[in-house]
């Protein structure tokens, strides 16, 4: 990248590579597989005739789209109602956070891993570089991590950048065996100041682990196998084991004293709310389309808050916290992909109209906070 080089490699001692896959469910976020990787290039972005499908009583149409931001038809639709043209490539982008108002959207490499655009509100590419999958980015904006193709855990802010560790990337065929999951702290990620925390998931299966920019590298939590997000006031929500029957059980891990405060088996545990209040939950164990249900979990308790969105014959395909703290998702109802905000009292708001387009040819990608 085009920061000033200011890179510290912390030793760490990283344990061989099992070839252990763990059977979850899909959770949202970027495959860490080639072959799983959809194009979202052949949507067909004509709404679909005839009538809108059946919606519950708490549905309602017309969102003004506030606080609501997604890439979509190879443009950045911002919060503010703008929308920026994006560049062109063979591979559409699959993944997106904000750092600093500006856009950093990943795309596959057309091989195995990804490349990483930095786009300003323009919709100018400003920097460039590789990455083995998606970019993090922490709750303030501020700073993004990433792992680079020779397995460097990288993480950079204004006009710098340093490395906080290392992960053996061999894995079998075309899987990845690290990628980032959450980081924390910040904005400088330099030892002798703000300092960071970047944690990351195998693909293999293999116990989480974190960084720290202060030298220590350990695993996130007994047991725990993937992280989904990390807050700076020290939750994380966690995988920590899958069951017979392959549902998964997780929760809220509390890094100030390696406890779980809550756990659960009847939801995976996943984004956290801007303001910490919530959680994203879809069930425990669903299909490699996507899961039928999703819900608002109390961040507190770990019971939902409302009913789950379910609707017959629908999946839902991604999903993300908006800034103003509504959960918005894209959901499938068989012929057309609908934009969807999900508030916590379980109400419903269509964003925008549905677009034609098969299971697995999601057009949305929605922004990670």
């Amino acid at each position: 990248m085009t920061f000033r080089s200011h890179a510290r490699i912390t030793a760490a001692v990283i344990a061989p590579l099992a070839l252990l896959a763990a059977g979850c469910g899909g959770s949202g976020e970027a495959s860490t597989d080639a072959s799983d990787r959809a194009s979202t290039a052949s949507s067909d972005p004509t709404p679909p005739s005839g009538e809108p499908s059946a919606t519950k009583s708490k549905t309602e149409s017309g969102s003004d789209n506030a606080d609501v931001d997604y890439l979509l038809d190879g443009a950045w639709h911002q919060a503010d109602g703008d929308v920026v043209e994006l560049p062109k490539h063979p591979h559409a982008y699959d993944a997106a956070v904000v750092w600093d108002d500006r856009l950093v959207a990943t795309r596959w490499d057309g091989e195995v891993f990804s490349v990483a655009d930095v786009i300003d509100v323009d919709g100018k590419v400003v920097d460039t570089f590789e990455t083995t999958s998606g970019v993090v980015v922490n709750e303030a904006g501020t700073t993004i991590a990433w792992i680079d193709t020779d397995g460097v855990v990288m993480t950079a802010w204004d006009d710098d950048e340093v490395s906080v560790g290392t992960v053996d990337l061999a894995a079998p065929g075309e899987s990845v065996a690290y990628f980032p999951a959450a980081i924390t702290g910040g904005p400088s990620c330099h030892e002798d100041e703000d300092g960071c925390v970047v944690h990351v998931n195998s693909g293999l299966g293999d116990e989480s682990r974190s960084f720290s920019s202060h030298g220590v590298t350990d695993i996130v939590g007994q047991g725990v196998t993937k992280v989904f997000d990390a807050t700076a006031t020290g939750a994380v929500s966690v995988i920590n084991k899958v069951t017979e029957d392959l549902d998964t059980c997780g929760g809220l891990l509390d890094l100030d004293d390696g406890t779980r405060r809550w756990t659960t088996c009847d939801f995976q545990v996943q984004q956290i709310s801007p303001d910490g209040g919530y959680v994203a939950a879809p069930q425990s164990q669903y299909d490699g389309l996507g899961p039928t249900r999703l819900s608002i979990l109390d961040a507190t308790s770990g019971q939902p808050v409302a009913d789950p969105f379910e609707r017959d014959g629908w999946f839902v395909g991604s999903w993300a916290w908006s800034h103003d703290g509504a959960l918005l998702f894209t959901a499938h109802d068989g012929s057309a992909w609908h934009l969807m905000s999900m508030a916590t009292d379980g109400t419903v708001t269509d964003v925008g109209d549905p677009v034609r387009g098969n299971d697995v040819g999601n057009p949305y990608v929605l922004i990670q906070h």
